[in-house]
């Protein structure tokens, strides 16, 4: 019974999106290892960074699984795991565990390195998942912006683990300035962007395939409001942006880029030309949408290790 529990766990945890997740914060500290050392940080502390971060995340899938029982149950009737393979009970007391472990995590690094930050973010997050799962993700477009707003932040929040703590003297005005004027810094921002663009436009999609159980726990989401056609234009305009983007500052990307990084980083952007492609094949579009959005968005991300 506890082997069941502990399987349905990690099934609920979305163990796929939670290795992107380490992937992600670990290519950041590999990334920006490669700066000069007053950017060293304490290994134990950036684990229980990725550590509270994905215990956090799990619990956000956990919660949302639990308010989409009954739109699971019509959309996707075997895979639900709640009541069939595991008590509401015991899943709600799972996720409060959790959460409670990565706010503890938060508030040690906070007293720690002397700042609010990590605390602050961790209970935001907590609240943030919550309130999608019971409520934002009914609201047109807001749900959505949020979850790829979250999602695209990780970069962002894995490098701000930089910018405290006495042995890093980032306190001090000419190392802020080597930092924030920094390529390295830039290339964070921009692979912040562009995952921001990349899970928006996923996140979008992903309503296409839930409408009916949707329907039945009233949100309301771009496929069900506009249709499949109009949607396949909104992802069509987000991709095109980012496309727009990359070629905006493509020639600093060259620049400061090793060569099989910024390759890496041009394949992934070929994948969304492909997506754009297949619009004009309606059924494979469908097919392959989620599965390519995800591929780029993975590619992308692996630049940091490059």
């Amino acid at each position: 019974m506890a082997g069941n529990a502990l399987m349905s766990i990690i099934r609920l945890s979305r163990p796929i999106n939670l290795l992107i997740i380490t992937a992600t914060m670990v290519g950041v500290y590999f990334y920006l290892g490669k700066v000069e050392t007053i950017f060293e940080i304490d290994p134990l502390h950036f684990s229980l960074l990725v550590i509270a971060t994905i215990l956090i995340a799990a619990a956000g899938n956990i919660i949302n699984d639990y308010y989409d029982l009954t739109a699971d149950k019509v959309n996707k009737p075997n895979k639900v795991i709640f009541t069939k393979h595991l008590s509401r009970a015991l899943g709600i007391k799972i996720y409060l565990v959790i959460n409670l472990i990565g706010l503890g995590i938060g508030l040690y690094l906070s007293v720690v390195y002397e700042t609010y930050w990590y605390f602050s973010v961790h209970s935001l997050c907590i609240l943030f998942l919550w309130f999608y799962s019971c409520y934002l993700k009914k609201i047109l477009v807001l749900g959505n912006i949020l979850i790829a707003s979250l999602t695209a932040f990780i970069p962002m929040y894995t490098a701000s683990f930089y910018s405290f703590g006495t042995e890093l003297k980032m306190h001090t005005q000419e190392n802020a300035k080597v930092w924030y004027e920094s390529f390295y810094f830039e290339f964070i921002v921009i692979l912040t962007v562009f995952a921001l663009l990349q899970n928006l436009a996923r996140e979008i999609w992903k309503d296409a395939s839930d409408i009916e159980g949707d329907q039945a726990i009233g949100v309301v989401s771009i496929p069900m409001k506009f249709g499949i056609k109009n949607t396949q234009k909104i992802i069509g305009l987000i991709l095109v942006a980012e496309i727009g983007l990359f070629f905006m500052i493509i020639e600093r990307l060259q620049l400061n880029l090793s060569w099989s990084g910024f390759i890496t980083l041009t394949v992934a952007l070929m994948i969304n030309i492909l997506i754009l492609m297949l619009m004009y094949q309606k059924d494979v579009f469908i097919k392959y949408c989620d599965s390519l959005l995800k591929l780029s968005m993975v590619l992308g991300l692996s630049t940091l290790y490059f």
